[in-house]
């Protein structure tokens, strides 16, 4: 599978709002919860085609007649926002998929060592063979920590896993293609470069810190 970056121009639109220095906390909020919306439909339509239950057919009654309509199986969705800039992505997803599940997983980055470390994991213990995760992480700079929480979601046995992120640094992708063949990783835009700190250029900056006003 593969990093995709998204043609859609509304998605085009709210990411560069988000980047924009002088967009306040509220409307970068409004802007990533727009985007991950854009780039979850994305998902969930090419999630479908690796699932044979996530679609459901059923019978309902319009106003003028009985017809058969296609709809989608909630049950088995999980959605697993990486804090705490993942929460930017969730508000508008739980709106078009009232009845997934969400699984909220904390990591920070060790100072000395500069690996990931687990500071929450609600992801659950066992899971369905039908379960399709969706994980929110808006910014993909170095991979160590996305890589983290994909490990340890395949250990549970899922296959059928989509990344959503604003943006994927270059010099990333590769890597993630590699390591994780069964993930798709859907991207509002490719930016070419990393600095000295580990932020993506252009980027739009720290996202947590945005989201939250800090």
């Amino acid at each position: 599978m593969a990093v995709k970056q998204t043609k859609n121009i509304l998605a085009e639109h709210w990411l560069n709002v988000a980047r924009d220095k002088s967009t306040n906390s509220e409307s970068f909020r409004n802007a990533l919860a727009n985007l991950g919306a854009i780039l979850f439909s994305e998902a969930i339509n090419e999630a479908k085609l690796r699932s044979k239950t996530l679609v459901q057919k059923k019978q309902i009654k319009t106003p003028l007649i009985k017809t058969q309509a296609n709809t989608i199986d909630q049950k088995d969705i999980y959605i697993v926002p990486v804090l705490r800039a993942g929460l930017g992505m969730l508000s508008v997803m739980k709106d078009l998929v009232p009845n997934a599940k969400i699984a909220h997983v904390g990591l920070y980055r060790n100072e000395k060592t500069l690996q990931p470390v687990w500071y929450l994991d609600k992801l659950p213990k066992k899971i369905g063979k039908r379960s399709v995760f969706f994980i929110l992480e808006p910014m993909l700079a170095t991979g160590g920590t996305i890589a983290t929480v994909l490990e340890r979601i395949e250990k549970l046995g899922v296959r059928n896993i989509s990344v959503i992120s604003a943006l994927i640094a270059k010099s990333t992708v590769k890597a993630l293609e590699a390591k994780f063949p069964h993930v798709n990783f859907y991207v509002g835009a490719i930016d070419p470069l990393l600095n000295s700190k580990g932020y993506i250029v252009p980027g739009l900056g720290d996202a947590g810190d945005r989201i939250f006003n800090i």
